[in-house]
């Protein structure tokens, strides 16, 4: 699980860095066309969702330590 959750979280970051490098390059050229077509909807939907699964895997795991009495607030 912890293989899988670091997976996740590492795919999450690199989507939206590379979001964050379309949308830039597109606000420098937009003759280039980066924001219109599939592979951006393609982009920005697996950013979404790569992004909310790793929320979800974190939040998931703070609840299940808190119960435990592992999590503790500072």
């Amino acid at each position: 699980m912890k293989i899988l959750r670091s997976l996740v979280a590492n795919i999450a970051i690199v989507l939206n860095v590379c979001l964050l490098i379309v949308v830039y390059l597109d606000l420098r050229n937009p003759m280039m066309g980066f924001l219109i077509g599939t592979p951006f909807l393609v982009l920005v939907g697996s950013c979404a969702l790569f992004s909310v699964w790793a929320a979800v895997m974190l939040y998931i795991g703070i609840r299940k330590s808190s119960r435990n009495g592992k999590f503790q607030e500072k």
